[in-house]
């Protein structure tokens, strides 16, 4: 498809955590196809993209602040609507991992809490809030994603939906779900983003506004070298997947316009293409509760 002529071109996109890895990797794909953009990550980073994504011939604006902070949800916000004319699509990436776990004493547990579940949940729920009235307002209908994890999710849903391709470790067996008991914050927090998607998608679609969800396998970003001290074994990043190759995943979703997929969740585990795959049937929402009715724009 021509760029000019995908269904992004000329529409404004905010995404978080746009400074580094999947962030980054969205902001530069969603350019390239001609989106305008509104950027936020704490990293100051995220203000030396501009430049770079505006020699795309792209309109794009940048914050440096936490998605956790209200305040910066409403500056973005405000800032797309005013400054590049709409609010199209909401890429909610920013997210952080700690390690965690149920025998931690009470002060770090907090501190982690604080952490984790305001940059991996509160920050969605404050974009999210923020965007849908103004999306709603406008009429156009709109674009949010979510950007979750494989811990979630059994191959993007209940195992008895899955398609249980050959290539899959767990074809022959549910997949477990959660990452281990060094997480349970993390996990705590990805799990929650079922409660928004399932909740604005049944809201959002009678205004043509899409919900959906990609949940992030082992990826090369500096979160998950993190996890290693940022000296992974060889053999741990020979199987990882690449930030570009899930931007394209993306930019796919988002062509399928407001008559596609809804409510769902996208799994990118070990074993699965990283590729829009078809929906999956619908376990947890009657399809007639997330139709997406026609934008009045």
């Amino acid at each position: 498809m021509n760029t000019a002529q995908h269904p992004v071109h000329g529409k404004t996109a905010i995404v978080t955590g746009a400074a580094i890895g999947l962030g980054q990797a969205y902001a530069r794909a969603l350019a390239q196809h001609g989106a305008n953009l509104a950027l936020c990550d704490v990293r100051e980073e995220v203000l030396e993209l501009v430049p770079e994504l505006e020699a795309l011939g792209v309109r794009v604006l940048a914050w440096v602040g936490d998605v956790a902070d209200q305040g910066l949800a409403r500056r973005v916000t405000e800032g797309a609507a005013t400054q590049l004319g709409s609010i199209d699509i909401l890429v909610n990436n920013a997210g952080v991992w700690r390690e965690s776990t149920a025998e931690d004493g009470l002060d770090k547990s907090l501190t982690d809490y604080e952490l984790v579940i305001n940059s991996n949940l509160k920050g969605h729920f404050l974009f999210g809030r923020a965007v849908i009235p103004a999306m709603i307002s406008a009429g156009r209908g709109g674009e949010i994603i979510n950007i979750a994890t494989d811990h979630m999710v059994t191959c993007g849903t209940p195992w008895q939906v899955c398609p249980k391709l050959d290539t899959c470790p767990w074809a022959e067996a549910p997949r477990p779900t959660g990452g281990g008991d060094t997480m349970d914050l993390y996990d705590a927090a990805k799990w929650g983003l079922n409660g928004l998607l399932y909740g604005w998608a049944k809201a959002c679609a009678p205004h043509g506004i899409r919900v959906n969800q990609i949940c992030m396998g082992a990826t090369d970003t500096h979160m998950l070298r993190a996890f290693y001290d940022f000296d992974p074994p060889p053999e741990e990043v020979a199987t990882w997947t690449q930030p570009a190759e899930h931007a394209q995943v993306l930019i796919d979703l988002l062509a399928e316009g407001p008559t596609g997929r809804n409510a769902q969740n996208m799994n990118f585990c070990l074993g699965r293409p990283v590729k829009l795959e078809p929906p999956l049937p619908h376990y947890y929402v009657y399809p007639q509760q997330i139709k997406v009715e026609p934008a009045r724009g």
